[in-house]
């Protein structure tokens, strides 16, 4: 199962815009997604360099009756997640093999991410797509 967040004419949506609640152009934005089982989903982070992380999200809306995610919601909810991980690993040492890949104001930023599709990757675990904005990431 793959759910995916393009906005009108790219593919994926900036992490920042997500962050910033700024989610206007993803298409398809209202439409709920059915697929995730349960109450709660993992979202797992594999980054090179880094210990691997996992957070829970939410994967019903339970504002007024239980119901499945919209499409903006959990592409809110899966930036909110890279977020947190960004921020858990701001000053935590990349292993020196994957130095390409340093998070933080020296290596990549959040501003440089776009979500382009979360994909099961077993009952309940979810892994996000991402894409690196800019290729002149310092080294």
């Amino acid at each position: 199962m793959v759910v995916t967040f393009d906005v009108v004419g790219e593919t994926g949506i900036p992490l920042h815009q997500l962050l910033q609640r700024q989610s206007v152009l993803l298409q398809e934005r209202y439409e709920r997604i059915s697929d995730m089982s349960g109450d709660t989903a993992s979202i797992r982070i594999e980054w090179p360099g880094y210990p691997s992380f996992t957070k829970q999200i939410a994967s019903k809306d339970w504002k007024k009756t239980r119901s499945p995610n919209t499409r903006e919601k959990l592409a809110v909810k899966v930036a909110d997640a890279v977020y947190t991980f960004f921020q858990k690993h701001a000053n935590t040492s990349c292993d020196p093999p994957n130095s390409i890949w340093r998070i933080g104001s020296d290596g990549i930023r959040i501003e440089d991410l776009v979500l382009v599709s979360l994909h099961r990757v077993s009952q309940g675990s979810w892994q996000p797509k991402l894409c690196l904005l800019r290729e002149n990431v310092q080294q």
